[in-house]
């Protein structure tokens, strides 16, 4: 009998820091609760359970009983590629999703690395996200034709603006130059965690800006999905946000404007843009290059289907296909499908790999200590609020 056989409830515990991340597994939360698992999300990431699904860059898989792991960004860590497991280890976990063909690669090409080796391996199975596009093309069809009218948009052609951060004015340099032209200037943020208050307050100073600076400018409620903001879309424009992979589900060509800089470091860094379907502009160039896309959109499209095909995998069915492999791990059944297979020998750790797993180790625990000394801080909060109240 296999250690996790008999003994895992039907119950799954979906981990989320943030609204990027809970959107990527609400798909899979949707088929297991169809299927009768008992499904809840969490923003306690140390919380105990049952079956744990994550998908952040920092994860507690010995919080659970039994562990999931994937992607929340397809563009995740590429600033490190091909090793995200570097900082990013799997070998704790029990399962790891992958995509598609490209991010099998990537792996294989680690898997060298006993840190990249979740126990029971790694599966192909698709991208969840997309199931809501192709599950059911006619009925997505429909209700992108109902939130093109509810948005009520004026022209045929829609370009998104979706950054991976919004900062330096970003929002309005894209508006300024494209506002004249004949097109939709979508307006999509990312759902920030609350701990990015200044982003947050970025991307409000913006919307005030541009929420009555013209007809055909529509600002897009940052918590609806990005599949849906992509059904109406015809260009992408960002600067290394993971939306410009998203964008070749629906065959959309993106540019990357590439002296929007990046905040995530001191001083802030250029985009990191290393991949070859996405064209690169300057600011200065960026309205020439969506008005030459537009006259030539069906070529821009063709060119991106193989893209698309090696990306993702199993359109319109990752979510059953993740669920009907925890239904298999949990109650002790043959695999319905085989894990990748390494392509590499592993190897001896060098020293400056094992010092890596040590820092990430030292850099969880000091996170944990973080995270556990401002739920004690909440707690003492809630009760001198609570005693103030008693006292009057």
């Amino acid at each position: 009998m296999t250690f996790w056989e008999n003994r895992i409830k039907r119950d799954i515990t979906f981990f989320y820091t943030d609204g990027v991340e809970y959107q990527t597994a609400q798909p899979i939360a949707e088929e297991a609760t169809r299927r009768g698992f008992r499904v809840r999300f969490s923003k306690n990431i140390f919380q105990k359970a049952e079956i744990g699904v994550y998908c952040q860059h920092r994860c507690f898989p010995e919080c659970s009983k039994f562990s999931m792991v994937m992607l929340h960004d397809l563009a995740q860590g590429h600033n490190r590629w091909p090793n995200i497991w570097i900082g990013e280890p799997w070998n704790k976990f029990d399962i790891a999703i992958l995509p598609g063909d490209s991010w099998v690669e990537r792996w294989q090409e680690c898997s060298w690395d006993p840190f990249v080796r979740p126990r029971i391996g790694v599966f192909k199975l698709g991208w969840p996200k997309a199931d809501l596009v192709f599950e059911s093309e006619d009925r997505f069809r429909r209700e992108s034709a109902s939130f093109r009218k509810e948005l009520g948009l004026i022209h045929h052609n829609s370009v998104i603006y979706a950054p991976s951060w919004e900062n330096d004015g970003k929002q309005d340099e894209f508006v300024q130059a494209l506002k004249d032209l004949p097109v939709n200037l979508l307006l999509k943020q990312a759902p920030w965690a609350p701990k990015y208050q200044h982003i947050i307050e970025n991307i409000r100073l913006m919307n005030e800006k541009h929420r009555d600076c013209g007809k055909n400018v529509k600002i897009i409620d940052s918590n609806i999905s990005i599949m849906r903001c992509l059904g109406l879309a015809n260009i992408i424009v960002s600067e290394e946000s993971s939306v410009m992979f998203e964008g070749l589900l629906f065959d959309i060509p993106s540019i990357a404007v590439t002296d929007w800089l990046i905040p995530d470091c001191a001083p802030p860094r250029p985009p990191s843009v290393p991949f070859d379907f996405i064209r690169k502009v300057s600011k200065s160039g960026l309205r020439n290059a969506v008005i030459e896309m537009l006259e030539t959109l069906e070529s821009h499209k063709q060119a991106l289907r193989d893209y698309r095909n090696r990306n993702f995998a199993f359109l319109g069915e990752s979510s059953k296909r993740i669920v009907s492999l925890l239904e298999c791990c949990i109650e002790g059944q043959s695999l319905e499908v085989s894990p990748e297979t390494p392509s590499k020998e592993l190897q001896p750790l060098s020293v400056r790999r094992k010092f890596q797993a040590i820092r990430h180790s030292i850099q969880k625990l000091f996170f944990k200590a973080i995270r556990s000394k401002e739920w004690f801080i909440r707690i003492l909060r809630t009760f001198h609020d609570n005693l103030k109240k008693w006292t009057r």
